[in-house]
């Protein structure tokens, strides 16, 4: 109502509006029903087509403001903080906004103002982002009804924060997957994918994208590992019970997302693991490259940080951070100006992560590097431990595909015994000896595997000792 009131004083007084928010929460839809309700026409113009192919917009906006006014409309210019970028508005044009008699509604996506602050006719209003219950009640309002028998709205709701233009271009990607199929009613696959689509696109510019290719029986580790890797999974799962219908949200100060840290020697499984549970939460996954993240230059890391995270709020994505103790060490102590700046990023970092409603993993080979301060902050604490003879013998056995050519001289047990390997060496080594055999005749022999395994030894730069020879 004092949106409304303001805009009909702005009939009298020029008035600009700042609608920011990420896409799909209703800005322009807002603009259009505020306009609707005074009786005033609303012409848009888009400037992010015209950034795309390089028209001049700075041109062209002066041009829809005369023929706004000659109509009589207020004017919307959508895309408006990534026009302007980080220079501002042209004083020229800024003056001629300013000027007009009618009100004009700005829209973008992060907050701006004019020269830092406010003015009498500037106003800024921020469109947050649904909350589980909103986004469950778009869900449930544009689902049909056999659609709604069919599928669980609250799994999805959960699982994928988005906006209610974003859940209604999903409704519409699902069924028109079905539709091709020759199906009436989409399945759940089809509304995680068409959910997926709806994600933002421009994380993979900044991470690499990881196909969860693995499930819960491709991993092996001790059983209370595998405990806390559901546990997780759960924590996702049923947040929107404990945090919205139990009443948690409003007494823990904690996120609604999930921060974890896998400790653990190369090769233990540490993104075996981030990919199960991305494939049991049907999320996208994306490896964080710390060499485009942190930077010698003053407020680079956390602008790359800033980033990241803000495309991945977008995308609903899984972010995992590899050897991230070349980030998140020990913090040093202050010595000079750069000591003080690194536990400035790190502190930025720790905020980020704890501001993000999705999973946060940050993977480690040396545990004992991170600081005591930063691993409490953490949800979970998985160690991957390097596998004794047991773990390395289910591992040579799963690692093998049934349909493999095995030979009848191979003997797993031996091997488990005699080479003491990680998972991630013992998977290199059973690779290699299959395309060994199939250029020898197809049949996976020991020798074959052997091989393989000295190939392996070589790469880890150790010497296979003339006793583990058969």
């Amino acid at each position: 109502s004092q949106i409304v009131s303001g805009l009909r004083d702005a009939m009298s007084a020029p008035t600009i509006f700042y609608f920011h928010g990420p896409r799909g929460v209703g800005r322009r839809e807002m603009a259009a029903a505020l306009c609707d309700e005074i009786g005033l026409p609303l012409m848009a113009l888009d400037l992010e087509p015209m950034l795309a192919t390089g028209a001049d917009w700075m041109a062209l906006t002066p041009l829809a403001l005369r023929e706004a006014h000659l109509s009589k409309s207020a004017l919307a210019l959508t895309g408006w903080d990534t026009a302007i970028g980080n220079s501002g508005p042209p004083p020229g044009l800024w003056a001629a906004l300013t000027a007009y008699p009618r009100p004009i509604f700005l829209i973008g996506s992060k907050p701006w103002s004019p020269n830092g602050g406010d003015s009498g006719n500037f106003w800024a209003v921020e469109f947050k982002p649904p909350d589980f219950t909103a986004r469950l009640r778009h869900w449930e309002h544009n689902l049909s009804d056999e659609e709604r028998q069919s599928l669980d709205p609250v799994e999805l709701a959960n699982k994928f924060r988005l906006t209610r233009g974003q859940i209604i271009g999903a409704i519409e990607s699902a069924r028109k997957r079905a539709s091709r199929r020759g199906d009436r009613v989409p399945t759940m696959a089809d509304f995680y994918a068409g959910s997926r689509e709806q994600s933002g696109t421009r994380l993979p510019a900044l991470a690499r994208k990881i196909e969860p290719r693995f499930g819960w029986d491709d991993i092996v580790l001790p059983q209370d590992r595998i405990e806390q890797l559901r546990e997780m999974c759960d924590r996702i799962r049923y947040r929107h019970m404990v945090h919205d219908k139990w009443g948690f949200g409003r007494k823990v100060a904690a996120g609604r997302g999930l921060m974890a840290l896998f400790a653990g020697p190369s090769g233990t499984g540490k993104t075996m693991a981030a990919e199960i549970i991305a494939h049991e939460l049907g999320l996208e996954l994306y490896k964080i490259d710390l060499s485009t993240v942190v930077s010698k230059y003053v407020g680079e890391t956390e602008k790359n940080l800033d980033a990241i995270f803000t495309e991945a709020a977008a995308s609903n994505a899984i972010l995992f951070f590899d050897e991230a103790d070349a980030l998140f060490g020990k913090r040093s102590e202050v010595k000079d100006a750069h000591d003080r700046y690194a536990n400035i990023e790190i502190a930025y970092l720790l905020q980020r992560m704890e501001d993000y409603e999705g999973i946060t993993i940050l993977a480690t080979n040396l545990r004992q590097n991170l600081d005591e301060a930063f691993t409490r902050r953490m949800d979970f604490l998985v160690d991957f431990p390097f596998p004794e003879a047991e773990d390395r013998r289910r591992i040579w056995e799963i690692t093998f595909p049934p349909e493999a050519p095995l030979g009848d001289d191979i003997d797993f047990e031996w091997l488990a015994e005699n080479f003491r390997m990680t998972g991630g060496n013992i998977r290199n080594a059973v690779l290699a000896s299959a395309f060994l055999a199939a250029a020898d005749g197809g049949m996976i022999e020991m020798r074959h595997v052997l091989h393989a395994v000295r190939r392996e030894h070589q790469k880890m730069g150790r010497l296979m000792d003339s006793h583990e020879r058969p």
